[in-house]
Formats: C-alpha cells, structure tokens, sequence
C-alpha cells in the first residue's frame, strides 16, 4: 500500500512539472531610443515588457517575429540567444529594431502628435524548461503611444 501512494505522488509530481506553461503577457514598450537615423536603414532600442504568468522560470532560446505598425510592415525582431525568464514576474527583454525611413514615414504624423500606434506581433519563440524546449506562436496586439520626440531626445546625446 506504501508502494502504491509513493507511486501515485511520483505521477502526480511528473505531471504537475510537465505541465503546459501558460503563453507570455505583453505588456508593451518601454525605454524607446532612436540609435541612428538616416535616409537609409535605422535602428531603434527598446525593451519590450512581457509578464511570465507560470511558477517556474524559462529560458528563451530564439524569437522570429515580424513587427508590424498600424497593419503595414515595420521590422523584423530575432533574438538568438538564451534569457532567462523569471517566474511569475514581469521582465524587459531588450531589443534592436532596424527599420527603412521609409517604413516611418508612413505613420510619421501619428507619431509626431503621440497618437496611439497599432503595433502586431506575429512569430514564433523557443522556450525551453529543463530539457524540454518547444516552439509557440506569438501573437500579440497592442495601441501604444510611441513618443518619437523624447526617442528623438536621446539621439542627441
């Protein structure tokens, strides 16, 4: 009988750290910076806030995403590199943005009177617990104001 409840426990436990972790919280951008801007190709810095909702901690292997601004194509983000996720917590994943001038334009007057931006993110990221690593989607929607004028602000310095 002492077999059996031990046996039982250990199922219940294999079980229980097997289990499905929930997906990522966006929770938008912070800390914009515009890095270079030219006619050409540009590059923005920014973190990007997600909540890990799950009591275990992740590492994030890789991200494939396309960035998209107001339905049209802005930028792509890759990640390739491990981060650790921490458990039930919020976390800034830093990131570099490359982007056409030309890509901007296209919002530049919403951007310029910090009106609220629809941003997609479409994609996939490996996470991995463990040895266990398994690819999800990203799918992600948000409005964000974008203020271009204090990104532009840390040009200058």
């Amino acid at each position: 009988m002492k077999q059996l409840s031990y046996g039982v426990l250990f199922l219940i436990l294999l079980l229980t750290a097997c289990s499905e972790p929930q997906s990522l919280e966006f929770k938008g951008l912070q800390d914009i910076q515009l890095e270079k801007l030219n006619m050409g190709k540009n590059k923005l810095r920014a973190n990007i806030k997600y909540h890990n909702p799950n009591g275990f901690s992740l590492v994030l292997k890789q991200i494939d995403c396309k960035v998209l601004m107001n339905n049209g194509q802005f930028t792509q983000l890759k990640l390739d590199t491990n981060f650790t996720i921490p458990a039930n917590k919020d976390f800034l994943l830093p990131a570099l943005f490359e982007f056409q001038m030309s890509d901007l334009v296209k919002n530049s007057m919403d951007l310029l009177f910090n009106k609220p931006i629809k941003l997609n993110i479409v994609g996939n990221a490996t996470l991995s617990k463990g040895m266990f690593t398994k690819t999800v989607p990203i799918a992600y929607e948000t409005t964000q104001k974008l203020n271009l004028g204090a990104a532009l602000s840390g040009l200058n310095k």
